[in-house]
């Protein structure tokens, strides 16, 4: 007899959303920074960032623009990839001896989870990692105001900050106010990330997207981001990062914030939790670790909500196929094999996403070790069009 067909699911009746941040999205958005920590009150601002970001001019820029208006800025360019604990203790520690009161975190998510993280700690005092967990870190810190220089994944509106600790595990810390207060989301400053980083940083946008709609979580309120985000980035990601398209460009990012509204009141599941080991262990960059795993992922979560899964990419109805021509368009290398990853050490990377239990809670679909271990083995070979770029990192050697 054939097995039957699974119930479709009911979304619940009853659910929250946060506060969102205010936004500004467009074109000529960064116009508003000014204005925007004048109306924060701020008056003495640190502008946080990285010596990348620096270097491509936003932040002397933004810095620029609030000299002109009569405030006195200082610009801190410490930030660094996969930033750790004791980084935002050095953070926290010149916000307060600074007596700055207001941070204004130019640059990808790293900078502005930092620049989270460290107002909260600057205000509720202690060591980060004693508030690790959900709905810890409360005190009411200096207003944080994000400009992103990468397609928009998450940290900008989420009320989380997912840090490093020294021996690169990643844990999370959040609160009612960790959230920015203010978001300008302008699509010029993301052009002169490098080319892999956007691809990444996009990737992970339309993935938040993906599992905030087929996770436990999902409501009403967050399938009008999810689809809203999954259209604009499955029709814009490759105009905009192969093509150079200034119309692609608004829409990407356009959707990239949609997926943020979507993943901060849904969370994130499965495809998160085996991406995290791929990145404190080898240093693939987060968005490319969980593109290297989620197409085998999505398809062990099918049978659990099969009409979500093959009613959210327009126009495809089988999910992970969609998402797998779309990394091949954008040329991205695909199979853990190419990025130094050695078979015999899929068994340890599944013990370590195994302990991401609040991401694989909110999944559908229970995952044991062994069963994890599987998706790491169906992603080890080699896959993706020849010559596809591995991006940045450890990545470009095959292992054995």
């Amino acid at each position: 007899m054939a097995a039957a067909e699974p119930e479709p699911v009911t979304l619940t009746t009853r659910w929250t959303a946060q506060r969102a941040p205010e936004l500004h999205v467009g074109t000529g958005a960064l116009g508003y920074v000014a204005e925007s920590v004048a109306v924060a009150r701020t008056r003495r601002p640190l502008l946080v960032t990285d010596s990348g970001t620096r270097a491509a001019g936003w932040p002397d820029r933004v810095a620029g623009e609030l000299i002109e208006a009569g405030l006195p800025v200082t610009v801190w360019a410490g930030v660094r990839a996969n930033a750790s604990d004791l980084l935002v203790h050095e953070l926290s520690r010149l916000i307060t001896d600074g007596g700055h009161d207001g941070v204004i975190a130019v640059g990808g998510g790293s900078v502005i989870d930092v620049a989270k993280a460290a107002a909260g700690l600057a205000a509720a005092g202690g060591t980060l990692l004693s508030y690790e967990g959900v709905g810890l870190l409360n005190a009411v810190g200096p207003p944080v105001i994000a400009v992103p220089t990468t397609p928009c994944n998450g940290a900008e509106i989420s009320r989380h900050s997912v840090i490093a600790t020294a021996d690169g595990r990643r844990f999370s810390v959040s609160g009612h106010h960790l959230a920015p207060q203010v978001v300008i989301a302008d699509p010029r400053t993301t052009l002169t990330a490098p080319g892999q980083v956007r691809i990444d940083t996009v990737i992970d946008s339309l993935l938040h997207a993906i599992e905030a709609y087929l996770c436990r979580s999902a409501s009403p309120y967050t399938d009008v981001w999810s689809r809203s985000a999954v259209e604009s980035i499955a029709v814009s990601a490759v105009p905009a990062l192969a093509e150079g398209s200034a119309t692609a460009q608004a829409e990407l990012m356009k959707g990239c914030i949609a997926a943020s509204c979507a993943m901060a009141n849904a969370n994130a599941s499965v495809v998160h939790a085996l991406g995290y080991p791929l990145t404190s262990v080898y240093s693939i960059p987060h968005g490319r670790a969980n593109a290297l795993v989620a197409p085998e992922a999505l398809r062990r979560l099918e049978a659990a909500a099969p009409e979500r899964y093959r009613g959210l990419w327009p126009g495809r109805t089988d999910l992970a196929d969609a998402l797998a021509g779309l990394l091949d368009s954008l040329g991205v290398a695909r199979g853990l094999r190419r990025y130094g990853v050695p078979k015999d050490h899929l068994p340890e990377l599944a013990r370590r996403a195994e302990t991401y239990q609040p991401v694989l809670r909110n999944t559908r679909v229970l995952f044991s070790q062994e069963e994890l271990l599987d998706v790491y083995r169906a992603t080890w070979e080699a896959r993706g069009p020849a010559g596809a770029a591995t991006g940045p990192g450890p990545a470009g050697r095959e292992a054995a």
